[in-house]
């Protein structure tokens, strides 16, 4: 069950960035990682134990919020970033020690720390995120929906750009509910 647990406020350290939460998205996973399981049908479930996925933890990976505090190293990676400043926080998060993260393709990294799956995450009053490249401005966006954007706003991005080339006789419908 969810709960109500006091913590105290974390200290970033090195490149770490302190976002207080002002807005998070609830993608339809959390309710199935709340369960413990994804339904897969046919009387299959998939364990979200299996993958590491252990409770007690702080569910939430669509954050927006307030940067609060930067640890040492990241003032200097920051470019530009200013305390006070809002921003979406990309959720995904790759090991940052596999040639692919050394490469800056985390969302490729097979040892993801999804935030709000394997670190605390955006139904906190804070979180803090591993490095100022993980912020993202949505200055003109409304705060409610940049929340979303970076789970059901890059999912469908990717599926969007995996269609096929397509003609001007070419139609596309759209089916689907919810944020995407």
């Amino acid at each position: 069950p969810l709960q109500k647990v006091l913590k105290e406020t974390p200290v970033p350290k090195g490149t770490e960035v302190l976002v207080r939460v002002t807005r998070s998205g609830v993608c339809h996973s959390d309710l199935h990682i709340w369960d413990g399981y994804f339904d897969l049908g046919g009387g299959k479930k998939f364990w979200v134990k299996d993958r590491g996925c252990i409770p007690p933890f702080t569910m939430g990976h669509e954050p927006f919020g307030v940067v609060e505090a930067m640890g040492p190293l990241a003032k200097k990676a920051a470019r530009g970033l200013k305390l006070g400043q809002k921003r979406v926080v990309f959720p995904w998060i790759g090991c940052g020690k596999c040639a692919v993260c050394k490469d800056g393709q985390d969302n490729y990294c097979l040892n993801q720390k999804f935030m709000g799956i394997y670190m605390r995450g955006a139904y906190g009053t804070h979180i803090v995120v591993p490095h100022p490249k993980y912020l993202v401005d949505a200055t003109g966006v409304d705060e409610a929906f940049a929340a979303t954007l970076a789970c059901s706003g890059l999912t469908v991005y990717s599926a969007i750009n995996k269609f096929p080339a397509l003609g001007p006789r070419d139609g596309v419908a759209v089916i689907g509910c919810g944020g995407l």
